[in-house]
């Protein structure tokens, strides 16, 4: 009885409108109805247009539009990383340590395997696991970093737009990645206060930048964003191989992202995308798409074979694999290499990765080959052109829209404002307390309405 009177007065007295009418017993008791189904059908109204507009701004928050003012476009260089694929001298030396000089050949391919081990070892479960072979069975990440080559037996020499000899171990940076150690070269890495300083950007002063090394081992050169690593899903376009002999120019085209600065403050979900530091996988320090799919991979192979390849980034000793999970993880192969959308029932590995917010687009557009010396590899990468556009996310519904959005449906169909549900607060708690406030009371009228001063 005291909850129905509270409940009457809240509705005398509440500035939300049309619960007035349906509270005052002096009105008739069609009246009352009408107001109630006005009442209901207002705050149906208001609901209905809240969930649009709230679902609007978690949909649709985020646009693309494209920017074509090129005069003022500051390009960056892609990133550039060398990774060795082969290393026959290293290779023939190990296995002359492990297998002794009058040995299988096959069993070279043990070491080349575990060296750069990509997922399979087919030599390890033909030759090891018959016993007949005394194979190492554990601590592979130093076989493996001992048989890899050095930065400085890898690199002989490096040019930046022609003219700018540097110093290739100075700039390119060792690299943890899934694939083993590489070398990247990447304008993050640059400090504007070095001598040897290399300006990666490319505008119209510059002009389209591009970049010549020569390598003296067979390597994978991968050109990449700023934040990515190379991985095993790397598309193959974006993967040039650097051969013995042979001169290759690779010419590109790339379109910049640009962000505006109040995409940081919109929901992940929302604008479908991480930037660098919102960072949580153990793989890497930053995120990227690459990272995360290594770090998707990582969690799937301690999932089904309890340990990680010896290769993968930032393991622990303790997790990785020795010669029984290597042939754990190559039977599983498909489910931990191969990628799959979501629900497919094809085997592959299902992450849920968001692109970075800052990746840019690069296509490769043209390659040449020519012959060389036959004791180096040289790959020149060229900027085909500077962008003549760039794609802009912008904010189309941000959070003050939103907040917008919904007090203004609040107020056009309940003329509801904070204030108004502060009262709900006031009437059944402080009240159902027991607070002894005075009540305050409308002037009693002999009529279905109330007077208007």
């Amino acid at each position: 009885m005291e909850g129905a009177v509270m409940l009457k007065e809240f509705a005398d007295q509440s500035t939300i409108h049309g619960l007035h009418y349906v509270s005052n017993d002096k009105c008739h008791w069609t009246e009352r109805l009408f107001w109630l189904i006005c009442c209901i059908l207002s705050w149906f109204g208001s609901a209905l247009l809240m969930m649009n507009s709230w679902d609007a701004y978690q949909t649709n928050a985020i646009s693309f539009v494209v920017e074509t003012s090129s005069l003022e476009f500051q390009t960056t260089f892609p990133a550039v990383s060398v990774c060795e694929t082969n290393n026959i001298a290293n290779i023939q030396k190990l296995a002359n340590k492990i297998f002794g000089n009058n040995r299988n050949f096959n069993l070279d391919e043990i070491v080349k395997e575990i060296t750069y081990f990509k997922g399979t070892s087919y030599y390890i479960n033909e030759f090891c696991m018959t016993g007949q072979y005394n194979c190492p069975k554990n601590n592979f990440s130093k076989i493996a970093m001992s048989t890899r080559s050095t930065c400085d037996e890898v690199f002989l020499n490096c040019t930046w737009n022609n003219n700018h000899h540097f110093d290739c171990c100075k700039h390119f940076v060792l690299t943890e990645t899934e694939l083993g150690i590489c070398y990247t070269l990447t304008m993050e890495n640059e400090s504007p206060d070095s001598d040897d300083f290399i300006n990666m950007y490319s505008n119209r002063e510059t002009g389209p930048g591009n970049l010549l090394i020569k390598l003296s081992s067979p390597s994978q050169v991968f050109i990449h964003s700023v934040v990515d690593v190379p991985y095993y899903n790397t598309i193959s376009t974006d993967i040039l191989h650097a051969m013995m002999g042979i001169f290759k120019q690779y010419k590109f085209v790339i379109k910049d992202i640009e962000n505006e600065d109040e995409v940081k403050f919109v929901g992940i979900s929302q604008r479908r995308c991480r930037f660098p530091f919102e960072n949580y996988l153990k793989v890497s320090s930053k995120y990227s798409y690459s990272s995360c799919i290594v770090n998707c991979r990582r969690q799937k192979q301690l999932e089904m074979c309890n340990c990680t390849s010896h290769l993968m980034p930032n393991s622990k000793a303790s997790e990785q694999c020795d010669i029984n999970g290597l042939i754990c993880l190559n039977t599983h192969y498909a489910e931990l290499s191969v990628l799959k959308k979501k629900k497919s029932k094809r085997p592959g590995l299902e992450c849920e990765c968001v692109p970075s917010c800052i990746e840019a687009e690069i296509n490769v557009i043209t390659v040449e080959s020519f012959i060389t010396n036959d004791n180096e590899s040289i790959i020149q990468l060229m900027m085909d052109r500077l962008p003549a556009e760039r794609l802009k996310r912008n904010v189309v519904r941000g959070r003050l829209d939103v907040l917008v959005s919904l007090g203004g449906s609040v107020a056009l169909f309940v003329g509801a404002s904070i204030l108004s549900f502060l009262e709900i607060i006031y009437y059944f708690i402080i009240r159902m307390r027991n607070v002894k406030i005075p009540k305050l009371k409308r002037p009693k009228t002999s009529k279905c309405e109330f007077k208007m001063k």
